[in-house]
């Protein structure tokens, strides 16, 4: 995961550590956040909608250049940020725990169709629903990378270089090609690309005979019934032009009034939603500090850690990626 080192600080600090957070995304960067898979077939999304998803990217590749160049800069210093490496205890398995259906439903919109004369009446059921204020461990997904253009899919993976940084000086060339070859016979890339190609042919099919079916269409929300019912895979499909970020994604879709929802608390932090998933430090395997990060901020982690005397250590490992 990559990100700034204050925010690394904030994760670690004295007894009262910030937990990993999970952000909304209508306020994401990248304007074409979920929007790949819901163009190509030619549904809208709908900013107003109530039903929610939270996101934490991640890589496959943990020393990466461009990923270091991207994110986590600190004063404006290109290749200054922290790569955090989570071992797999981090994720979960439950892939159901990725939607709170409870909250939806609790909060679920009852239409009345405008058939003939009769008036079109939305209702909204508000019901209570007392929550811990935390989240299930999540599972990781593989971001898709798709161009509707072409058709072109891949799906994210570790890159070759990835295993040649990770054992260069435990390994032979040899050896690591060797590695390498077997991981990818391992992910059947082509097969689950088949099986996804055709499944989203068969959804795109589909969208369109209920977008075009005419007793539907008196609905007047059916567009964005149809956009949600395609928002759990969206938030995976990215366009094929990021494919070298290699990104897999922890994801929450939920109903805007969850209480696991921190609101902001004071007016500068108004474009910010956030979700609290929980605290990292006993999940991290390895840190990797950016070509460019400020040595401070190393010296301050060797003796965050070596003041704990943890029984398993996390490595801080200094990038040598050439920055120019």
């Amino acid at each position: 995961h990559y990100t700034k080192p204050a925010v690394l600080f904030s994760l670690l600090k004295g007894e009262s550590p910030s937990k990993f957070r999970l952000n909304i995304v209508d306020f994401m960067n990248d304007p074409s956040e979920n929007q790949v898979l819901t163009s190509w077939l030619n549904i809208s999304n709908h900013p107003d909608n109530e039903i929610k998803s939270f996101l934490a990217s991640f890589s496959f590749n943990h020393n990466c250049l461009n990923q270091f160049r991207l994110y986590g800069n600190e004063d404006n210093i290109v290749g200054s940020g922290v790569s955090i490496a989570f071992n797999k205890n981090f994720f979960g398995l439950d892939t159901q725990r990725s939607i709170n259906n409870e909250i939806i439903s609790s909060h679920s919109i009852k239409s009345i169709k405008s058939f003939e004369n009769k008036q079109v009446k939305f209702e909204t059921e508000q019901i209570e629903i007392k929550s811990a204020n935390t989240l299930y461990p999540l599972p990781l997904y593989r971001c898709l990378y798709f161009d509707p253009e072409t058709g072109y899919l891949a799906l994210a993976k570790r890159n070759k270089q990835s295993f040649y940084l990770e054992n260069k000086n435990e390994k032979t060339a040899k050896a690591i090609d060797s590695e390498w070859d077997e991981y990818i016979n391992s992910l059947n890339e082509s097969d689950k690309i088949s099986k996804i190609r055709t499944k989203l042919e068969a959804i795109q099919k589909l969208i369109a005979e209920l977008s075009n079916n005419s007793e539907l269409k008196k609905i007047s929300n059916l567009d964005e019934l149809l956009s949600l019912a395609v928002l759990p895979i969206s938030c995976l499909i990215k366009h094929a032009a990021f494919e070298d970020e290699d990104e897999c994604r922890m994801i929450y879709i939920t109903h805007i009034a969850d209480d696991n929802i921190v609101e902001p608390q004071d007016y500068q932090s108004a474009n910010s939603l956030y979700v609290e998933y929980t605290h990292v430090e006993e999940y991290i395997d390895n840190i990797y500090l950016g070509p460019q990060c400020k040595m401070q901020h190393k010296i301050w982690l060797q003796n965050h850690f070596k003041k704990k005397r943890r029984e398993r250590e996390i490595k801080l490992i200094k990038s040598e990626m050439p920055l120019r």
